[in-house]
């Protein structure tokens, strides 16, 4: 037999050559070809090492491909296997069970710690294979689809273009666990543009999350449910939305700055639905909303909570209604807690431009109630009043009430 390495070499294979295999041990021989050989599924047993130079391989089943410590799945139909994973047995201790190696049509599990999968594209790229793909895509790192395809009604399957958990084990107390984090990296400084709602792309913006609904489709789509849904599968969120302190440009939450956490275009508000059921449906009314129909930024309001206090204000900041102690309610509505001598009740004063009229308008057939301790009951009526006679009108008729002094009501 002539030496191996004296024959010609193939610049490629067929398919159609004959190898000749051997056993481990030598025994035995058969011949096959390079396509069956290819074809033929492997069993591989983990190399324990990470890196290629060091004996680190990827390992596979058939059609089914296994990574890392992935590889420790025996691809069984079942999950009650006696060899597993570490997710499978971390799992396996659940009211679940191991299902996510189980339904695998390929998987990556770190042995090592290290990220399981890693995904990349390059816009440059893109742009240069233009003339070779005959358009310019998009680069996307991770891309999937979770096609809802079965029309059976009522059907259990259910459509997840992505779907992750995060878990927290017991004794795990000190840092915390993600079901996904998503980072915004800017390296080139500020953006040529400013995000609005009318404008929420701007160029060299960078964005945490976009969520957008039709998939670039041109027809036959309709409009997508709700952008961000919170459930309780069972467990609950103690908070639906948390914004860290300096989480926002503009403040951090103890200094005097703002900051925009939530911005919006005008009609578009806040709902809180009842509990009420109709034609089918729970929560099909609305019982309140807050939303803006200002056209103008100048003539807009602004809500502050303040210490003590709520303050309404124009744009420019200047106070037009407040519940709160204010030294100067000139020009404004002001419903004032009572504060050392000061009284509480409602205030309007008279200023430039201001209104010196207090109108209060009960329904028809309504009264005005003031309560109030009776003094001097069953005294004499003086002559004169010392405070001269308060104007007001009802019902279109004028009419006067004398103010008398604390001496003259008899304390």
């Amino acid at each position: 037999m002539p030496a191996f390495d004296s024959y010609f070499k193939l610049a490629s294979v067929t398919g159609t050559e004959v190898l000749v295999v051997a056993s481990a041990d030598g025994v035995e021989t058969l011949n096959a070809t390079a396509s069956q050989i290819a074809g033929a599924p492997a069993d591989s047993a983990p190399s324990g090492e990470f890196y290629a130079n060091e004996g680190g391989k990827i390992s596979r089943y058939g059609d089914r491909i296994f990574v890392g410590a992935a590889s420790d799945y025996p691809a069984l139909n079942t999950r009650d296997v006696p060899k597993q994973d570490w997710l499978s047995d971390i799992m396996a201790g659940t009211s679940i069970g191991p299902w996510a190696m189980q339904n695998a049509q390929s998987a990556s599990l770190s042995r090592f710690g290290t990220s399981a999968f890693v995904a990349g594209s390059r816009t440059s790229d893109a742009q240069s294979a233009a003339e070779m793909l005959g358009y310019v895509p998009s680069s996307i790192g991770v891309a999937s689809w979770g096609v809802a395809d079965e029309t059976q009604n009522p059907t259990t399957t259910t459509a997840y273009a992505y779907y992750g958990e995060a878990w927290r084990l017991a004794g795990v107390n000190y840092q915390p666990s993600f079901a996904m984090e998503l980072e915004a990296v800017n390296l080139g400084g500020s953006a040529s543009g400013v995000s609005t709602p009318f404008h929420p792309n701007c160029g060299g913006g960078t964005y945490g999350i976009q969520l957008g609904a039709g998939g670039g489709q041109t027809t036959g789509t309709s409009d997508a449910e709700a952008g961000v849904v919170f459930v309780s599968n069972p467990n609950a969120w103690k908070t639906g939305i948390l914004f860290g302190n300096t989480a926002i440009a503009g403040t951090n939450g103890t200094d005097g700055g703002y900051g925009s956490a939530v911005s919006m275009a005008r009609n578009q508000g806040i709902e809180w639905r009842t509990p009420e059921t109709r034609e089918g449906v729970e929560g099909i009314d609305c019982g309140a909303m807050l939303f803006s129909t200002v056209d103008i930024s100048q003539q807009g309001q602004r809500i502050q909570f303040s210490d003590d206090g709520l303050l309404i204000t124009n744009m420019r900041g200047e106070l037009l209604f407040s519940i709160s102690p204010n030294a100067s309610p000139t020009n404004t509505l002001n419903i004032q807690a009572g504060s050392g001598p000061a009284a509480a009740g409602l205030y309007v004063q008279e200023g430039p431009n201001g209104s010196a009229n207090l109108g209060l308008y009960p329904a028809a057939g309504g009264e005005l109630q003031i309560s109030s301790p009776v003094s001097n009951a069953g005294g004499a009526m003086p002559a004169t009043a010392a405070g001269g006679f308060l104007h007001i009108n009802i019902n279109g008729h004028d009419y006067r009430i004398a103010l008398l002094s604390s001496e003259q009501a008899g304390g």
